[in-house]
């Protein structure tokens, strides 16, 4: 190293280069960081050999343009969540009450699926929790004896003890808030709250976090005292044994089909994640379907839209005398030109200066028409492209800047990748420290 430690040049890297945010589009599976190896290897077995300068803007230039390739890819990436990241399929699941029954549509093929897919649902019971509610008492007096208590409780059959003190001085709701403090901090699946009645009693109430009963269950906790050394007493007291309300699961009919819950959300084939709000009337029929969200649709492509225009724009501002602005910015365009053509119909129109306006009203029509996932296939295409498009540049992004050939390969030589060039790009960061 010369003039600077390999300390001090990481540093420099981390703070100028690295991206502050991480989009979606960072997380790969395994087959996908495959194609991105073998997209490297071969533009290193097919690239001829090239002459890099010393050139600090050359260099930022490519590693801005990446990091703005690979903000592009996820922004489309994150417009929606569907299984096809790309995809316009925007989808919504929907009831015919949705005061009493939300559905949120989770699956997988969404033009399948709308108008195809649904079922009907009647709810007798929605699933509770577990309430134990202590004895009133008054909030300014005490019947506990100054001591050192413990009691137990049992949840999910796991057993845990709670210790506290009780003073000379304390009142009831001293000893009521100190363990309602013990129950929340302890996080062992129990809530406790105080409440107080129309005579300014106070009570502790108990609560289980989560609802219904597994099989075999008979109740979510139970709380006792064990033997011990400690003073007992406290449980009677206060009455934290008294059950008022038991956990009870949620009761109700799918396509007539009676079903039980122990939660009021569930899934249903896969397609729909179904969340409870309220009981239906006995000749209440309450049907759960999948159909188009237009509104989400609508949003998706002016998002996509403005992401390409953003891109377009930064593509052609202020660059190093030897970034090839022009080039990205043709490239970037070409693609458009290819997909937009039949677009106008639909509001959407490619600018002469390279970048798409959007008519909203004839945008809204087209969506909402009964043809169009005909007329909005173009865009999907569209988005497919500038998705691999920048992949593409986030691989080689040295090909937007001059570069002077040093020699070509050999066509019909059998010479795989070179070792030792893996890619200019990664191995360009440090060539004025090394």
């Amino acid at each position: 190293m010369a003039g600077i430690s390999f300390h001090g040049a990481y540093n420099h890297f981390i703070q100028d280069y690295v991206s502050k945010d991480v989009a979606h589009a960072d997380s790969h599976r395994k087959d996908e960081l495959r194609d991105v190896y073998r997209s490297i290897a071969r533009i290193n077995k097919n690239s001829p050999l090239y002459l890099i300068t010393d050139d600090d803007k050359s260099r930022d230039d490519a590693i801005d343009i990446k990091e703005r390739a690979r903000q592009l890819q996820g922004s489309i990436i994150g417009l929606n969540n569907q299984e096809d990241k790309s995809s316009l399929n925007h989808t919504t699941g929907f009831t015919t009450n949705e005061d009493k029954v939300i559905a949120s549509y989770i699956g997988k093929t969404p033009e399948e699926d709308i108008g195809n897919v649904g079922f009907t649902i009647t709810v007798s019971s929605l699933a509770s929790a577990q309430v134990n509610t202590g004895r009133f008492l008054p909030r300014d007096s005490s019947g506990m004896t100054a001591d050192n208590y413990a009691f137990d409780a049992r949840v999910n059959h796991q057993e845990y003890e709670f210790q506290f003190s009780v003073y000379h001085t304390d009142k009831n709701i001293d000893i009521q808030q100190r363990i309602e403090k013990l129950v929340n901090k302890a996080s062992i699946g129990l809530s406790a709250s105080i409440l107080q009645d129309n005579q300014g009693r106070t009570a502790l109430q108990i609560s289980s976090t989560r609802t219904g009963l597994k099989s075999g269950e008979l109740s979510q906790f139970e709380i006792y005292e064990s033997s011990g050394t400690l003073a007992k007493g406290a449980v009677s007291y206060l009455g934290l044994d008294r059950v008022s309300a038991p956990a009870s699961n949620a009761h109700f009919a799918l396509n007539n089909e009676e079903k039980a819950s122990v939660s009021n959300r569930f899934t249903v084939g896969g397609k729909f994640d179904v969340l409870l709000k309220d009981l239906t009337s006995p000749a209440e029929i309450i049907s759960v379907g999948v159909k188009k969200d237009n509104e989400a649709l609508k949003h998706h492509i002016e998002s996509l839209i403005k992401n390409y225009n953003d891109f377009v724009v930064d593509a052609s501002g202020e660059r190093g005398a030897k970034f090839k602005s022009d080039k990205l910015k043709f490239e970037l365009v070409s693609i458009a030109k290819q997909y937009m053509t039949s677009m106008e119909d639909t509001g959407i129109v490619l600018d002469a200066e390279g970048t798409i306006s959007v008519d909203e009203e004839l945008l809204t029509q087209a969506i909402s028409g009964a043809e169009s996932t005909a007329s909005l296939a173009p865009i999907k295409r569209f988005s497919n492209a500038l998705i691999e498009k920048t992949k593409d540049i986030s691989v080689d992004p040295m090909k937007y800047v001059e570069r002077t050939v040093v020699n070509y390969k050999n066509p019909d030589s059998q010479d795989g990748t070179s070792p030792y060039i893996t890619s200019e790009y990664s191995g360009m960061m440090f060539n004025n420290y090394c």
